[in-house]
């Protein structure tokens, strides 16, 4: 069995540098993943929020082993070839966390 930490996108988790941290934290203390939300706030009080696939990049050359990812990324919402940059890996392939 695997598990991970899951974190918003919004208040103290949309620096980026907070997630670098917790990454780099959770892969420390045996964890085997970061995810990340990918939604905007729909809150009257205004707050930060970022946006996942920058989180998840400044989170990445903080650590060397545990899997980095979306929740659930709402794709009508991005336009699609912004997302295929994004999401893309080096290697051209995901690895799925099982």
């Amino acid at each position: 069995m695997r598990f991970s930490v899951n974190i918003p996108n919004f208040g103290d988790f949309a620096d980026a540098r907070t997630v670098a941290s917790l990454a780099r934290t959770a892969e420390w203390a045996g964890w085997d993943g970061l995810f990340v939300r990918d939604h905007v706030v729909h809150d009257k009080r205004p707050r930060p929020f970022g946006d996942p696939w920058i989180l998840l990049a400044a989170a990445a050359p903080a650590t060397s082993r545990i899997r980095l990812g979306t929740l659930v990324t709402p794709v009508p919402r991005r336009r699609p070839e912004q997302l295929a940059r994004q999401v893309a890996t080096p290697g051209g392939t995901t690895v799925p966390m099982t």
